[in-house]
């Protein structure tokens, strides 16, 4: 489950995150088509239909909010990082109503969310061996990137990994309430 940002938002991210990739070497950067806003990661989905249904009911209730892009981060910390991203700027709190909204509908169906409290973020890059990313941070910056956006849909993605990274194919799409 996840919010797909505008084509020019993503544009925007690829625009902030280029200086980043030249400041160190052993980053597997993700490539701007794959960006997104992950609200829950779902595992293997044996049965389709129930978690469509229980996303539909579930995000019926949830209002549209306008969102935008900001500050880089790392988790689980700077010094020791494994993924490096750019959090929200405006937005915030609704992304965290949000995917707390869709593990409500889907933990029922066996569906778990991270133990980890969410955070909302667009991941732009991974690290094996877990490091110290404080001058890719600096790269990327802590201001705004991009314009805001409404977040109006949630997306199920499928993920099929291969060797050159994973691929997404939208399989449903769920609108929220205009605001």
């Amino acid at each position: 489950m996840a919010v797909k940002p505008p084509a020019a938002v993503l544009d925007a991210v690829a625009a902030q995150v280029a200086p980043a990739r030249s400041v160190r070497v052993g980053l597997r950067w993700e490539e701007p088509e794959r960006y997104h806003l992950t609200l829950q990661f779902l595992g293997p989905v044996l049965r389709l239909a129930p978690v469509v249904g229980a996303l539909a009911a579930a995000v019926a209730g949830c209002g549209s909010f306008p969102f935008r892009l900001g500050g880089a981060g790392a988790f689980p910390k700077p010094g020791r990082a494994r993924v490096v991203w750019i959090g929200a700027a405006i937005g915030g709190e609704e992304a965290i109503a949000l995917a707390a909204a869709v593990a409500g509908a889907l933990g029922p169906l066996g569906y778990e969310p991270d133990r980890k409290e969410f955070h909302p973020h667009l991941t732009v890059a991974r690290l094996k061996v877990p490091d110290n990313v404080g001058d890719v941070l600096a790269a990327i910056g802590p201001g705004v990137v991009g314009e805001a956006f409404a977040v109006d849909e949630i997306v199920l993605y499928e993920s099929r990994l291969s060797p050159k990274g994973p691929t997404y194919t939208a399989l449903e799409r769920f609108p929220l309430r205009s605001a």
